[in-house]
Parts: structure tokens; sequence; C-alpha cells
């Protein structure tokens, strides 16, 4: 075996690095142009991104949608 030629593991997590990055990435961009977090809330979020891979990036995303629903409904319900 040739240590030089990566084997079928390496770009299995190579692949699942790069979904990863990208997933934080994607968070991390959201919660920059998010208005709602702020402060002590903007550092929190980006480290729950930024240092739990996966988990972190889809409770942020999971959080924004729910406020954004809330917000077209309470929005819809004053109209």
């Amino acid at each position: 075996m040739n240590p030089l030629i990566p084997t079928a593991l390496d770009g299995t997590l190579m692949i699942v690095s790069l979904v990863a990055l990208f997933l934080a990435l994607a968070a991390f961009i959201s919660l920059i142009r998010s208005a709602s977090p702020s402060g002590w809330w903007l550092l929190a979020w980006t480290l729950v991104v930024l240092l739990i891979p996966f988990i972190g990036p889809a409770a942020w995303f999971t959080v924004q949608h729910r406020k954004q629903s809330f917000a077209l409904k309470h929005h819809s319900d004053s109209a």
C-alpha cells in the first residue's frame, strides 16, 4: 500500500470536513447578517456554530427559521 495515494477513508473524511466547513461558513454569514443577536448572544452563537460541527449550524438555522416563521405569523395576524 502506497502512503502517498489517498484511501477511500481519506476521501470520505475530506468530503465530511468540507461539508462541515461549508455549513459553518454559511451559518456564520447568516449570523453576521442577522439583526437579532448582539453582544454576548452574538459571541455565544458564534462559538456554538464554529466549535460544534453540524449541530451548531443546524441549531442556528433552526432558530432562525422559527423566528422568521413566528414573525411572519405574528405580522399576518396583526394586519
